[in-house]
């Protein structure tokens, strides 16, 4: 997420706070395009944070033999 707000407020500065005027770019429309870039980030890392891998252990009833770890192929809202 640290990365979207990094270009969010990048972004910002370029179209809001910045009165260069370089020929061939326009920085208040690279400005909007960072900001965007940076919208969309933050919405696919707090996507990602709501869901969880289920993991298990199978119990040891020999000592000598060492724990089975299954991590189930499914994945689950945090919310359910």
């Amino acid at each position: 997420m640290g990365a979207g707000i990094t270009l969010a407020v990048i972004g910002a500065v370029l179209a809001f706070a910045v009165r260069a005027d370089p020929d061939g770019i326009s920085l208040p429309t690279v400005g909007v395009i960072f900001m965007i870039a940076g919208i969309v980030l933050i919405v696919l890392s707090r996507r990602d944070h709501r869901r969880k891998v289920i993991t298990s252990v199978e119990p040891v009833e020999d000592p000598r033999n060492p724990p089975h770890v299954f991590t189930e192929g499914t994945v689950r809202d945090i919310d359910e």
